[in-house]
């Protein structure tokens, strides 16, 4: 079995053209669980750049095996999650670590909410939801990708703190997270097409485009205006925030992400996911 010690001599063998070392590569990187990123740092090795793709292919069958194994739902699936925030955040981190390139040393996903909860702070002691958006999105702190927004590297949330750039879907997560984390009540809304929050804000309830700048959209006006919206947005718009049913959302588009970027055995284990999310 593979062990740190060993990660030198396999790191060497990465560039190694001999047909008969690949297969025995690949099983030894099988054995690390998709991630090396703290035995890396540990042993001061830095993967040559010739490698580094390599050495993340390698890696995700690792991931993929970790994920299925430690991926736990209520009995219920979705709808029982409803305001669990503990398994909610859990689950999050568990597919923010299957994202992961399993090289780069970074924080949790928990650390980095912490973080940036504690730089949001520093601001503001006690924001609204309100006063939260405009910090988030109004001041650009955080922004919409402007090309390939569906793939999956935008969904991931530790990167979406890092770069300060998602994904409708991933910035509304990011949303929703902090206000939990500063006390502030932000909610998912499944809006067809395009993932939406819903705050109060001064008596109103306003639909917040994390996407576009964190623009705000009174609900009332909204539906007075757009007869023609759908009733399947209006219920969207009118139904409670459910945690587990917006999780199942986040988790389809993920799928659907990684089957288009043809990572086919990562789309299947998302299928199983899902599956398990429904009752």
């Amino acid at each position: 079995m593979s062990s740190a010690r060993d990660l030198p001599f396999l790191i060497r063998l990465l560039d190694d053209k001999d047909p008969a070392v690949r297969p025995v590569i690949r099983e030894q990187f099988s054995e690390f669980g998709g991630d090396i990123s703290q035995d890396l740092a540990a042993l001061g090795i830095k993967v040559p750049a010739s490698g580094k793709k390599r050495l993340v292919k390698l890696l995700e069958p690792g991931r993929r095996d970790t994920l299925r194994a430690e991926w736990l739902v209520p009995s219920g699936g979705a709808s029982a999650l409803e305001d669990d925030w503990e398994s909610f955040e859990a689950i999050l981190r568990q597919l923010s670590d299957f994202l992961h390139d399993g090289i780069t040393l970074r924080p949790s996903l928990s650390d980095s909410l912490d973080l940036l909860a504690d730089e949001i702070r520093e601001e503001i002691s006690d924001p609204s939801a309100d006063e939260l958006r405009l910090w988030l999105f109004d001041d650009r702190r955080f922004t919409g990708v402007k090309e390939k927004a569906d793939v999956e590297k935008n969904f991931d949330l530790c990167r979406v703190i890092d770069h300060k750039k998602g994904n409708p879907t991933s910035l509304g997560f990011l949303y929703i997270l902090m206000g939990r984390r500063v006390g502030a009540n932000v909610e998912g809304c499944n809006y067809p097409g395009h993932f939406l929050t819903r705050i109060e804000a001064d008596g109103m309830s306003y639909l917040v485009d994390c996407f576009h700048s964190g623009r705000r959209f009174d609900i009332s006006t909204l539906l007075d205006n757009h007869p023609e919206i759908s009733d399947k947005a209006r219920h969207a718009i009118d139904s409670p925030g459910n945690l587990g049913l917006i999780l199942l959302r986040y988790i389809t588009e993920l799928q659907y992400s990684l089957a288009a970027s043809g990572r086919d055995e990562d789309a299947l284990l998302f299928k199983e996911l899902i599956q398990t999310l429904k009752p």
